[in-house]
């Protein structure tokens, strides 16, 4: 007769982020079910749900730690600076090489159950946080112009760039003889969405 595989581990629940993580990365979260994960960890089918009431609540977990990453490397960045327009640059700069190195889990963050058709709140408060930092860049650096104006640019530099990342990860946009490699060709989109952004 067969062991029955374990229940528990040391730190299952790490173990199962750190799978589903994985999974996401490689195939997308789409195909991603409890059974398989719990296949992937080595638990039994049961054991995630101790952890992750539903398939929801894992993505969620998923998506969240992203979003985490993605905002600590920006504010990494933005400290590594006293230059306010170098802080607005660095910030499209991170979340164009965190979508070029994560795109599955981006469009997780940002286009799949977990946003659509209603955005998760949890996902909001990372979203919103994410705003008001890049919001506060742009005030910084053009401290003469008035919140409305702050806020128009703001949404004009953020559609920029994350329009440009989401076109790369759908393949609609590809190194060419004419176009420069992807990073090059990110870094001048961010040069020109900034420069728009602060008015040059």
């Amino acid at each position: 007769m067969a062991s029955k595989k374990p229940y528990h581990k040391e730190d299952l629940r790490g173990d199962l982020l750190a799978a589903a993580r994985g999974w996401v990365a490689a195939h997308g979260h789409l195909g991603l079910s409890m059974r398989t994960l719990a296949q992937q960890v080595g638990v039994s089918p049961g054991a995630p749900y101790h952890h992750f009431p539903d398939r929801r609540a894992l993505l969620l977990a998923v998506a969240s730690e992203g979003f985490a990453e993605m905002l600590s490397l920006s504010r990494v960045a933005v400290a590594a600076t006293g230059d306010p327009v170098a802080r607005l640059r660095e910030l499209g700069r991170v979340f164009v090489a965190f979508a070029a190195a994560n795109p599955h889990l981006v469009d997780l963050m940002y286009e799949s159950e977990l946003t659509t058709p209603a955005i998760d709140p949890l996902l909001l408060d990372y979203q919103l946080g994410a705003h008001e930092m890049l919001s506060g860049a742009v005030v910084a650096a053009c401290p003469d112009i008035d919140g409305a104006e702050a806020g128009l640019r703001s949404i004009a530099y953020w559609s920029a760039i994350y329009g440009f990342a989401s076109m790369v990860r759908k393949g609609v946009i590809r190194s060419s003889r004419v176009l420069p490699s992807a990073e090059k060709l990110g870094d001048a989109v961010v040069e020109r969405a900034l420069r728009s952004a602060i008015g040059a």
